[in-house]
C-alpha cells in the first residue's frame, strides 16, 4: 500500500474532475441534439429508443463493471492531503485500513470517524476512486500555546483545550501557560482561552508575544500576569478589561521606556496609575507608580 502526499492528490482530483467534465459535455451535447431532432413518424421515435436502451445497458454495464472492481479491488494507494504537523503516514495510520482491504469495502463515514479520534485532527473526509485509491482529506489543529499537566507537556489551542502530548521539552517556539487551578487534558477551558487571546493580542500591538502567560486562582484578584522577555518583568493585569491594560503597557513601554527596563514587576490593574516595582536594592525594594495621564512618576518606598 503506497502513501502519497497532497501534490499528488491534486493531480488525482484534477484528473478525477477532468473526467467529470468530459461526461457533462458528452451528456449535454446528447441533449442539445435531441431537442434538435424532430418525429415525422412512428418508426422514429421507437428506433431511438431501442438505440437508448441499448447504450443504457452499455452504460449500466459500464457502471456495474467499475463497481464490481472497487468491491475486490485491493487499497493500493492512500493519498493525504492537509497534512502540516502529522506525516502522511501517521495519517494513515490513524485511518487504521487493514491491509488486505478492498477499496470498495470501505466505509468512509468510518473511516472519518477514526481520523477525528486522532488528537491532532479537528476534521476530515474520506473519498474512495475507482482506481484503487483513499483520499484523507484533514484539517489539523493549530497549536496556540503549551502547558505542563503533571509531568507531562500539552499543546494548548485557540479554544483553550490541551488537545495533544508533546515532548518532554514541549515547543520553545510558543508561549507558556501556568494555571493556578487545576487544568484537565482534553477539555475545553475559557481561561485558558483568554490565556491564548492574551499571548495572540501582543504581537498585533508591536509586541514580542510573551514568554509566559499566568492565570491565577479564581478568586485571586491579580488575574492573567504575562511574563515578558523585553523588559524582563512580570505584567499583572488583573480580569477586567484586559485589551485596555494591554493598550496602558503599550503606552508605558513607549513613553517611559527606561523605568520600564528596570522593573521586576509592572501592575496594570488600577485604573489611574502603572506601578511599577524594581529588583531589591541595599535600600531596599523600589515602587513607583506613573500616573496614566503621562505625569511623572511618584516614588513611593515601602515600610520595612
Amino acid at each position: 500500500m503506497r502513501i502519497v502526499s497532497s501534490r499528488d492528490v491534486d493531480r488525482t482530483d484534477r484528473s478525477a474532475r477532468e473526467r467529470q467534465e468530459r461526461a457533462r459535455s458528452h451528456l449535454h451535447r446528447v441533449r442539445r441534439g435531441r431537442h434538435r431532432t424532430s418525429f415525422r413518424g412512428r418508426a422514429w421515435p421507437l428506433a431511438v429508443a431501442a438505440a437508448a436502451l441499448a447504450a443504457g445497458a452499455t452504460f449500466g454495464q459500464g457502471i456495474a463493471a467499475r463497481l464490481i472492481g472497487m468491491a475486490s479491488r485491493p487499497v493500493d494507494r492512500i493519498a493525504v492531503r492537509g497534512a502540516t504537523h502529522l506525516s502522511p503516514e501517521a495519517i494513515a495510520r490513524a485511518a487504521a485500513i487493514a491491509p488486505d482491504s478492498a477499496i470498495g469495502a470501505l466505509d468512509p463515514k468510518a473511516v472519518t470517524e477514526a481520523l477525528e479520534e486522532h488528537d491532532w485532527i479537528a476534521s476530515a473526509e474520506a473519498l474512495r476512486l475507482p482506481d484503487g485509491t483513499l483520499v484523507l482529506g484533514v484539517v489539523e489543529r493549530e497549536p496556540s500555546a503549551t502547558i505542563a499537566i503533571g509531568e507531562v507537556v500539552y499543546a494548548v489551542d485557540d479554544a483553550g483545550s490541551p488537545f495533544a502530548e508533546l515532548g518532554p521539552e514541549g515547543d520553545p517556539a510558543l508561549p507558556r501557560i501556568v494555571s493556578a487551578d487545576e487544568v484537565t487534558a482534553r477539555e475545553t477551558s475559557p481561561d485558558l482561552a483568554q490565556a491564548v487571546r492574551l499571548a495572540r493580542r501582543l504581537p498585533q500591538l508591536g509586541l514580542a508575544p510573551p514568554a509566559e502567560i499566568q492565570v491565577a486562582r479564581d478568586d485571586d484578584p491579580e488575574g492573567y500576569a504575562l511574563r515578558l522577555a523585553t523588559p524582563d518583568a512580570r505584567v499583572v493585569l488583573g480580569r477586567e478589561d484586559l485589551d485596555a491594560r494591554l493598550d496602558d503597557l503599550v503606552r508605558l513601554l513607549t513613553a517611559r521606556p527606561d523605568e520600564a527596563a528596570k522593573a521586576t514587576r509592572i501592575d496594570l490593574r488600577f485604573s489611574d496609575q502603572v506601578v511599577l516595582r524594581s529588583a531589591p536594592t541595599r535600600e531596599g525594594s523600589a515602587k513607583t507608580a506613573v500616573g496614566r495621564g503621562g505625569g511623572g512618576p511618584r516614588i513611593r518606598r515601602p515600610a520595612g
